[in-house]
């Protein structure tokens, strides 16, 4: 991954180019279609840069935009076929033990070999890289925070999407992904499905998330960094 922070301006041509090609096709299916190319486009290490630019139409005031967004979100549901990221399981993931922080751009596919990578749509993509340890250097707190809430606000604008995630995520946390979540992660997962289940508000959906189960600072020598 490229870790150059991309300027607000950028990020806001990302999102408008986005959202135009969205609203250029009335088929829901094919919004889904060009969402995914998007994140192909965007590339396996770059996913982070997708959720910043679900987060920029979050942010917004164009509530056309959000939910036109959010519906997508809410066919790929139904479909269960979320625009994924990849992250490497937990069970396999070994990083170099090094004396300071480690590049996560000098970081080649390569190097991780044979690694098993999880395909996750961008709630559990979040909640795995703030408290697994993966190939990428792990997200802080207080970005995880308000990047869950910023998507959760946006994917409610959406019947479906509101109704759905939190169903898959409670599946989730039922179900050990062959190492694809810790037994914390799934905690947090379940947590999160309860207080979005019952209408709680973005904040403290994303709040949930922090303050299930046991308290699981991250040890000591991780690398910690902003989405």
């Amino acid at each position: 991954m490229n870790d150059s922070i991309p300027s607000p301006e950028a990020l806001r041509a990302g999102a408008d180019r986005l959202i135009s090609a969205l609203a250029a096709h009335s088929d829901p299916e094919y919004r889904l279609a060009v969402l995914k190319r998007v994140v192909r486009r965007l590339g396996e290490d770059r996913y982070p840069l997708f959720i910043r630019l679900l987060g920029v139409v979050a942010e917004s005031d164009d509530a056309h935009a959000q939910r036109l967004l959010a519906d997508t979100f809410g066919t790929a549901l139904r479909r269960m076929d979320l625009p994924g990221g990849a992250l490497s399981s937990w069970g396999a993931t070994r990083l170099p033990d090094a004396g300071g922080p480690v590049a996560v751009s000098a970081l080649s596919g390569h190097f991780f070999g044979a690694t098993p990578r999880r395909l996750l749509g961008p709630v559990e993509y979040l909640t795995v890289w703030h408290l697994q340890r993966t190939q990428r250097t792990a997200l802080g707190a207080a970005s995880f925070r308000t990047a869950l809430s910023r998507l959760i606000a946006l994917l409610n604008r959406s019947e479906d999407a509101r109704t759905l995630y939190p169903q898959k995520l409670a599946a989730d946390a039922q179900n050990e992904m062959e190492g694809a979540y810790t037994r914390a992660t799934r905690e947090r997962l379940a947590a999160m499905a309860a207080a979005w289940k019952a209408g709680r508000s973005p904040d403290e959906v994303a709040q949930a998330a922090l303050d299930s189960g046991e308290d699981t600072p991250h040890p000591s020598g991780w690398v910690v960094r902003d989405l």
